[in-house]
C-alpha cells in the first residue's frame, strides 16, 4: 500500500504561505476596518484610524496642516486665480506633486471628489458649506473648527484626525518653548511694550489683522502683549472695517501691518501706509511701524506660528526699541 505521507507533508507545505497570507490580508482588513471617533464642527463622526485616501476641502487651513504632519492627501481644493491658473496657498516648502486638484475652496467639485474614491474627507469649518450631507455620502467628512479659537487647539485636532498625535505634541513643544523664550528675553518689557497689528481692507479701511483666531492671533494671545483697546478680546466683532480716520486709536509703541500681496504691491497696504493719519502714527514718527510679509504668518501650521514669532524677534529685541511711544493712559476706551 502507498504511503500517503509526502503528498499530506506537501499539501501541508503548500498550505502554509497560503495560510500566511490570509492571515495577512485579515490584519489588513482590520486595520482598514478600524475606526477612531472624532466630534468636530458638523458633529461626531467615525473615521478611519489608518486613512489612506484623504481628500482636502481647503488647501492653508486643511491641506497645509496635514501636509506638516507629514500626511499627503491624494486631492485637495485650492485657489482658481483670476487667469484661471490653480494652486495651493501657503504650501510653499512642501511637496504637493501628485495631489489632485478637486476645485476651488468653498466650491469644491463633487465628482471630481468622489473619483478619487476617498477613505476620509477633511476640512475647515467653512469649507464643507451646505455641502456635508453630500460629502458625506462620499466618504466619512471631518470639519475642524480654524477659526474663533486658538489655533494650537485647531492643528491637534487635525492631528487627531488622522492619528499623528505624536507629531503634533512634538511640533507644539517647540512653539511652546519658543513663545516662553521670547517672554523671558523680553523680561519687564513684555508688559510695557505695546503692539498694534493691522491689515488693509477694501480702499480707505483697515482691520485687525488677527481676527477670527488663527496663527497671529494665538501667538499675540500666548505673549500676552499689550494691545489698543479696539484689539482687545471683545471689543469689536471680528473682521470689523475701521476708516483710516480711527488709527489713531490704534496707535501703539510698535504698529504692524501685513502685506498679502506677495511679489506684487498690494495697492491697498500702499494706500493705508502712505496716508497722512497713518504717517502721523506716535509709531511711524518713532520709525517703529513696519510691514511684513503676511503671506508667511498666515495658514493653519506651526510653521506659520513661527514665522510671525521670527518678525517679532526682529522688531521686539531690538536693543533700541523705544517702549515709551505711547502712553497706554491715553488709549480712548469703549468708542
Amino acid at each position: 500500500m502507498t504511503s500517503h505521507r509526502p503528498v499530506l507533508l506537501a499539501l501541508l507545505v503548500a498550505l502554509v504561505p497560503a495560510l500566511a497570507a490570509c492571515g495577512d490580508d485579515g490584519a489588513a482588513s482590520a486595520d482598514a476596518a478600524a475606526t477612531r471617533t472624532i466630534t468636530h464642527a458638523e458633529g461626531v463622526t467615525e473615521v478611519p484610524a489608518e486613512p489612506r485616501r484623504i481628500v482636502a476641502l481647503q488647501d492653508q487651513n486643511a491641506l497645509l496642516p496635514l501636509l506638516e504632519l507629514g500626511v499627503k492627501p491624494v486631492a485637495s481644493a485650492g485657489l482658481i486665480g483670476d487667469d484661471g491658473s490653480r494652486s495651493f496657498r501657503r504650501t510653499e516648502g512642501f511637496d504637493t506633486g501628485g495631489i489632485e486638484f478637486v476645485g476651488a475652496y468653498g466650491e469644491p467639485n463633487l465628482e471630481a471628489i468622489a473619483a478619487q474614491e476617498p477613505d476620509l474627507i477633511v476640512s475647515d469649518e467653512f469649507g464643507v458649506d451646505d455641502q456635508y450631507d453630500q460629502l458625506s455620502r462620499i466618504a466619512p467628512t471631518v470639519a475642524v473648527q480654524v477659526f474663533e479659537r486658538p489655533l494650537t487647539e485647531a492643528l491637534m485636532d487635525f492631528a487627531r484626525v488622522v492619528g499623528r498625535e505624536e507629531r503634533a505634541e512634538e511640533l507644539r513643544a517647540e512653539y511652546d518653548a519658543r513663545i516662553e523664550r521670547l517672554r523671558a528675553d523680553l523680561g519687564d518689557d513684555l508688559e510695557r511694550t505695546s503692539v498694534s497689528l493691522l491689515s488693509a481692507g477694501s480702499p480707505g479701511s483697515f482691520y485687525q489683522a488677527d481676527s477670527g483666531g488663527q496663527a497671529q492671533y494665538t501667538v499675540m494671545r500666548d505673549l500676552g502683549l499689550p494691545r489698543p483697546p479696539l484689539q482687545r478680546e471683545g471689543a469689536v466683532d471680528d473682521f470689523t472695517e475701521f476708516s483710516l480716520e480711527r488709527l489713531p486709536d490704534h496707535d501703539a509703541d510698535v504698529v504692524i501691518v501685513n502685506d498679502f500681496g506677495g511679489e506684487a504691491p498690494d495697492p491697498g497696504v500702499t494706500a493705508l501706509v502712505e496716508s497722512r493719519l497713518y504717517r502721523s502714527l506716535r509709531a511711524t514718527r518713532a520709525g517703529q511701524s513696519y510691514v511684513i510679509d503676511g503671506t508667511r504668518t498666515v495658514g493653519s501650521a506651526w510653521a506659520r506660528m513661527g514665522a510671525f514669532l521670527d518678525e517679532l524677534e526682529r522688531i521686539l529685541l531690538d536693543p533700541g526699541l523705544d517702549r515709551d511711544v505711547v502712553d497706554e493712559r491715553e488709549w480712548p476706551v469703549g468708542r
